[in-house]
């Protein structure tokens, strides 16, 4: 067992937990019933509209893709690994934006 020190305090790493190596892990697309996002850049922010049957319900425009994260996090509208996949491309989103690339939702 390692002792490290972290940014508030120490923590402890044993060596008996559990690692999961997940480059050859494969995760099949499962539909979120509660709905979905399409996410753009117009300019340089980024607009993240959320979509139930077909119809966009809300929409999320700006700079910073953490408070995006936390506002979708807040309305609790999807569910955890849709949230791990918009978070994503909200980073992504945001990487585009600061070096100029062109961005496309996968």
């Amino acid at each position: 067992m390692v002792t490290k020190q972290g940014t508030f305090r120490p923590f402890e790493v044993p060596d008996e937990r559990e690692i999961t190596h997940t480059d050859a892990l494969r995760f099949p697309w499962r539909e979120d019933k509660a709905g979905y996002f399409l996410v753009k850049i117009e300019g340089k922010e980024i607009q993240c509209g959320f979509l139930a049957n077909n119809k966009m319900i809300f929409e999320l425009r700006g700079t910073d893709p953490i408070n995006m994260i936390k506002e979708i996090a807040k309305r609790n509208l999807i569910n955890l690994e849709h949230m791990g996949y918009i978070s994503a491309e909200l980073m992504i989103a945001k990487q585009c934006v600061d070096s100029g690339k062109p961005y496309v939702q996968r």
